[in-house]
């Protein structure tokens, strides 16, 4: 045959377009000469698109993952306007005398030694306020006095630690109190300062941790040693002989071996406190302390012991109010 003449012949490939369209490439005349020679002519395919729904599935899968998205937006930011409110009522809240609790912690120094504390304020009224206190404290005598060895010769039998000549116990206490805080002159100085006055009362405990010492010893061949020892009748005068003392032994030796003596409290004092502070309160307190105990507090060897401890103290604590 000379000529072959080829109409419509559907040639049909697919996309690897992300829109998964059809293409329709239709050829309308292929012209072979019989001389050999091979003349091919194509004319210009006309392309279809064919959707046949793809394009609205499409649509509708990019419209979801869009809806999805805006949807973990709208929650991202409304979780960070909670967090803001909420850092925004840490930061300003109790900023004025519209509060009903707070909280603190502090410390004060006596003059007889130190106390942490924390203490819980719950309003009663405009002008009062309830506490609930809680105090850890060191007490210590007017008359401890620091020492340490200096001469050389022995230091090989133990670490010359500073020590306080004549302490028997290191002596600590525990208190747990309630009380009563009053407003006496609202805004006193610079027109946002109060002056308030408290009385609080509770239940001391002491507690009594053996001092352990390095006491410098002879064997039968009068050969020196060192011995840690805590104070009792038998080496009582080592303990009071300074040549004999080569030094505190660790701190933590002794825990062991803790004696309570328990005990009341009555606490009174006047604190300065801001009315409208910008961010965290702070209170001053000056105030005095007497506990008893149902025994005498050994503190030190050679000095009166008694059964009761009182002191003056000045305190500071940082707090919120909400």
């Amino acid at each position: 045959m000379n000529n072959l003449h080829l109409f419509y012949q559907n040639l049909t490939c697919y996309s690897l377009f992300p829109m998964n369209l059809k293409i329709s490439i239709r050829p309308i005349f292929f012209n072979f000469t019989s001389k050999g020679g091979v003349i091919i002519c194509l004319s210009l395919p006309a392309i279809l698109l064919s959707t046949k729904g793809s394009i609205y599935a499409q649509d509708k899968v990019w419209q979801s993952i869009k809806g999805k998205k805006i949807d973990l937006q709208q929650h991202a930011r409304s979780g960070q306007n909670r967090a803001k409110s909420k850092m925004d009522q840490f930061k300003y809240g109790g900023t004025d005398n519209s509060y009903n609790q707070a909280l603190y912690i502090g410390g004060r120094l006596h003059t007889n030694g130190w106390s942490g504390q924390v203490h819980y304020h719950f309003q009663k009224g405009n002008h009062s306020q309830n506490i609930v206190r809680f105090q850890f404290a060191e007490i210590r005598h007017e008359k401890e006095i620091r020492q340490q060895r200096q001469d050389t010769v022995y230091r090989s039998l133990a670490s010359y630690r500073p020590y306080i000549f004549g302490k028997q116990f290191k002596v600590y206490t525990t208190q747990l109190g309630y009380g009563r805080q009053w407003t006496i002159f609202p805004s006193l100085i610079q027109g946002n300062i109060s002056l308030n006055a408290s009385l609080e009362a509770g239940l001391s405990m002491t507690l009594l941790k053996p001092v352990y010492l390095d006491l410098l010893r002879y064997d039968a061949l009068n050969q020196a040693y060192a011995s840690s020892e805590s104070c009792n009748t038998s080496n009582q005068e080592l303990f009071l002989s300074r040549n004999r003392i080569l030094g505190a032994d660790k701190w933590s030796k002794g825990l062991s071996e803790l004696r309570y003596i328990p005990g009341i409290y009555i606490s009174p004092s006047v604190i300065l406190s801001p009315d409208k502070p910008t961010g965290f309160v702070q209170q001053f307190q000056i105030g005095a302390q007497l506990a008893c105990y149902t025994k005498a507090i050994p503190v030190l060897l050679q000095q009166k012991n008694t059964f009761w401890q009182a002191s003056f103290f000045v305190g500071f604590s940082l707090g919120k109010r909400w």
